[in-house]
């Protein structure tokens, strides 16, 4: 198998607190790895480092071979971050900004975006400008970015945050679509039991150290989370909290 992600002593400080400390984990061609953690584990660092968007100065990253410092690295990538920050302007535009950066066939871009709009169904929003779309929008728009250049390594930051229950069956019929591709998905999610049915590895990291790398098949990664993590388990799977009703409110 070839390796597609390679993490190698990833140490990071910040005010001369270590946020990540000796970070290693590989990640091999056409597989889903899952990466999880509580919040402040350093799951987004990690990520921030890998797509060059965090300077670090210990350790080495390497995407398919390509140091991940050489800028050559992000065109075999697509990236979708936790939380966005679009410039000003309209859909349209900053999705040929993108065309242009990657050096992409304008005939293809409009075919693939068109196709995109469709299948998350916001065909409307073309002449929209970026700061007046939804979250859920906004999170849409970041996830059609990351696939137009037809990556070879999906990263994605939560990429499930604030979307419909529709948008999240798009979703990982995407994801499924891109594993029979062979494509290499590396995804930072609380939503676990969602990630739990596409995975094929996992990886969790807790206080910026990783606990845990294996396969993730007959393995609940709830189960997982609770060992390593030793914290309350993700807000998604508590007990749901007794809803107050006007009643409880106005009873004398």
């Amino acid at each position: 198998m070839t390796t597609m992600l390679k993490v190698e002593n990833l140490s990071i400080s910040m005010n001369e607190k270590p946020i990540l400390k000796n970070v290693s984990f590989t990640i091999e061609e056409g597989s889903l790895c899952a990466f999880i953690g509580a919040n402040g584990a350093g799951k987004t660092t990690t990520i921030k480092s890998i797509v060059g968007l965090y300077p670090y100065t210990q350790g080495k990253i390497t995407i398919k071979g390509i140091d991940a410092k050489n800028p050559m690295s992000h065109y075999i990538l697509g990236y979708v971050p936790e939380k966005e920050n679009f410039p000003k302007i309209k859909v349209k535009r900053f999705l040929k900004c993108l065309n242009e950066y990657y050096h992409l066939d304008s005939q293809y871009i409009e075919s693939i975006t068109q196709k995109l709009y469709k299948l998350f169904n916001i065909e409307n929003l073309e002449n929209i400008r970026l700061t007046k779309l939804s979250s859920g929008q906004k999170k849409k728009l970041l996830i059609i970015q990351a696939l137009i250049n037809k990556p070879s390594l999906l990263i994605m930051d939560e990429p499930t945050e604030n979307m419909d229950p529709d948008a999240r069956l798009v979703f990982y019929d995407i994801v499924q679509t891109l594993k029979k591709l062979k494509k290499t998905i590396f995804i930072s999610t609380h939503n676990l039991d969602e990630i739990q049915k596409y995975a094929d590895h996992v990886i969790v990291i807790d206080n910026g150290e990783i606990k845990f790398i294996g396969d993730s098949k007959d393995k609940n990664l709830y189960a997982l989370y609770e060992k390593y993590v030793g914290k309350q388990q993700p807000t998604i799977k508590q007990e749901a909290v007794k809803k107050i009703t006007a009643t409880d409110v106005f009873k004398l």
